[in-house]
């Protein structure tokens, strides 16, 4: 087939479209195109990133909690109720810490030196902005994830009240992706509550509701509904 019989047979078909009322789009049309398209992913991307960014929070917050439990239970198993006032091992948080740092063997020990290793400030749910109290004793799991421990989160007795749980020995906060952001709490930050028996999320002795406007106690909730829902 000759290269002009090639030309013959496109006119004869583009002949046949254009009688049918097949038209080719005009550049203008293109254009205009492309603008809604573009329009459309500025408006839906940034939504569907963020509920994935979402989900990988829920994801490692339950894998951060199963591997604490775990290892709070093999504690009690192994050394005893935590009770300090009752002969228990939870005498001090260094003494809770270094519990922990020996059935987290895997971990990084930062110790009571965060510097590097536990983000200093973080987001509320009210937008403003918190510090951290000095001095906190912490490790780093082999995910990334920082798990930390204050002098002003414990109880000898047991009876501390913190973020929406009663009855603590130590309050844990835990930064599911360490020093990456949004560093914010109840999104990629929680917190943990050693009981007497026990490791259970903060929030669950409120039904589970999120308390006040700092978001600390999410963490049961997120737990239990398996999603970030707010």
């Amino acid at each position: 087939m000759t290269i002009n019989t090639e030309k013959s047979i496109v006119r004869r078909v583009l002949k046949r479209a254009d009688i049918k009322g097949f038209y080719g789009f005009t550049l203008a049309e293109v254009l205009i195109t492309l603008v809604i398209i573009g329009v459309i992913a500025a408006m839906t991307i940034p939504t569907l990133m963020n509920n994935t960014n979402k989900q990988e929070y829920v994801s490692k917050l339950k894998k951060t909690y199963s591997t604490l439990a775990q290892a709070t239970q093999k504690i009690i198993a192994d050394e005893g109720m935590p009770r300090g006032d009752m002969g228990g091992w939870a005498t001090s948080t260094e003494a809770v810490f270094n519990m922990y740092k020996k059935y987290l063997s895997n971990a990084k020990v930062c110790g009571i030196d965060t510097n590097g290793c536990f983000e200093g400030t973080y987001k509320k749910m009210d937008n403003t902005t918190g510090t951290y109290d000095a001095d906190r004793y912490t490790l780093v799991l082999s995910d990334g994830t920082e798990i930390s421990m204050s002098d002003n989160d414990f109880s000898l007795d047991c009876s501390l009240r913190a973020s929406g749980s009663n009855d603590i020995c130590q309050h844990i906060l835990v930064d599911i992706n360490g020093a990456k952001k949004p560093n914010a709490v109840g999104y990629d930050t929680f917190g943990f509550s050693l009981k007497s028996d026990k490791l259970v999320p903060s929030g669950c002795d409120y039904d589970g509701k999120c308390i006040g406007s700092t978001g600390w106690g999410c963490a049961c909730k997120v737990l239990r509904e398996g999603a970030i829902n707010y």
